[in-house]
């Protein structure tokens, strides 16, 4: 996502006000794995640097661990170090690639929530009487606000 500074003079005579001017970012192939959606030449660097860090630190360790440990607790203390690299690569990878999608958060509205419904193919009413007999999941809906909406939605 692109971002401009763009001046703008509101009235005549009047300091220029400053706003931020977003450009749409350009549509990139995205591929959901796991039911997230991701860039694909992420998803390649990230396998590439935990492979990288995974097995670095297990041959290391099969490399130092002979010098420090007894011969029966190389292999144990190798592994330790190759996780202790996978470890490592979550982190830079997780610090390199943030997430690219963005949350839109919107008060919930009867319209909505029938359209929610239709698109799970549920019915309202068998939803509601589900929710009315659990009251662990009755409570939470009431904290939310969202049971009088379900109950004036058909159920």
């Amino acid at each position: 996502m692109e971002i401009n500074e763009v001046l703008s003079e509101n009235q005549i005579g009047s300091p220029k006000e400053k706003y931020q001017e977003v450009n749409e970012p350009q549509t990139k192939p995205y591929l959901e794995i796991l039911g997230d959606t991701v860039v694909p030449s992420n998803i390649l660097y990230s396998v590439l640097l935990s492979i990288f860090f995974s097995l670095g630190g297990y041959f290391l360790g099969k490399n130092i661990f002979p010098l420090l440990a007894d011969k029966k607790m190389v292999p144990s203390y190798s592994l330790l170090l190759g996780i202790a690299g996978s470890l490592m690569a979550l982190v830079i990878c997780s610090r390199l690639f943030k997430p690219s999608r963005i949350l839109n958060e919107s008060e919930t509205t009867i319209e909505g929530m029938h359209e929610v419904l239709k698109d799970l193919q549920l019915d309202p009413q068998k939803e509601y009487e589900i929710i009315k007999n659990d009251p662990v999941t009755r409570k939470e809906m009431e904290e939310l606000g969202l049971i009088d909406k379900l109950e004036r939605s058909g159920g």
